[in-house]
């Protein structure tokens, strides 16, 4: 996955619902670590979808 830093308003959403636990906030941005599995549930819960599938993972 990946977070739009530009259009994130840093809302939290996606950390809360993430199953993997691996969604973070770091300073101002949220990153996705290594191990995610794209199961989709960050992009749906995105009020701004600022979260897209990358294709090149």
């Amino acid at each position: 996955m990946k977070i739009n830093s530009s259009e994130c308003g840093i809302c939290e959403s996606c950390i809360e619902v993430c199953p993997q636990n691996i969604i973070k906030k770091k300073g101002y941005k949220i990153v996705v670590q290594e191990g995610c599995d794209k199961c989709g549930e960050c992009v749906e819960v995105c009020p701004v979808g600022a979260i897209q599938t990358d294709d090149n993972e």
